[in-house]
């Protein structure tokens, strides 16, 4: 079951869904809460090869104030400016908006499960592409993405993956996977 804006006022209130730092009750949509672009972006460096098991990327990163110019095909990582927490029995779903995607920006590539917030409030990595024919400005702050919230059948019994703790802004990818 996914929650309407009703329920995640609710679960707000209670503590049962924190977002950090303070958040804005404007941003609460009918089936989720809008997320904003933090200010660093990791841009990967060109010319690379890496293995999926073990290998290394290298990445230039960006803090940017006044803006990003995100060029047609070009491919970067983000992060959201706020950080949530949800009970064992809430998993999260992130998504782009259908706004922003009109403009061929493509915020979250795939990955869209987020099961890993309930011991700790952490933020969640977007993978930027921009597929249209246009430069597209990146301002931190911008309004990119969707967050919505599913009731899961059980609480969720596994412990948390490390391999991301304590996740508050943009992180390269660990492929040195944490076996479980």
């Amino acid at each position: 079951m996914m929650f309407s804006d009703a329920t995640i006022k609710k679960l707000l209130a209670s503590g049962q869904i924190s977002v950090l730092p303070s958040f804005d009750m404007k941003d609460i949509r009918p089936a989720g809460i809008r997320l904003h672009l933090g200010s660093k972006l990791l841009i990967p460096k060109k010319d690379q090869t890496t293995e999926l098991s073990g290998g290394e990327v290298s990445y230039d990163e960006v803090e940017f104030s006044r803006g990003y110019t995100l060029r047609p095909d070009e491919f970067v990582l983000g992060t959201t400016y706020e950080r949530f927490q949800v009970p064992r029995s809430v998993v999260c779903h992130i998504d782009g908006r259908s706004t922003v995607a009109r403009l061929g920006l493509s915020i979250h590539c795939t990955s869209a499960v987020i099961d890993g917030n309930y011991d700790e409030p952490r933020s969640v990595v977007l993978e930027i592409k921009n597929i249209g024919p246009m430069n597209i400005i990146l301002k931190p702050s911008d309004a990119v993405a969707m967050l919505t919230f599913t009731q899961l059948s059980e609480p969720i019994e596994q412990a948390s993956q490390v391999q991301y703790r304590g996740q508050a802004d943009v992180v390269a990818p660990n492929l040195k996977l944490q076996k479980q």
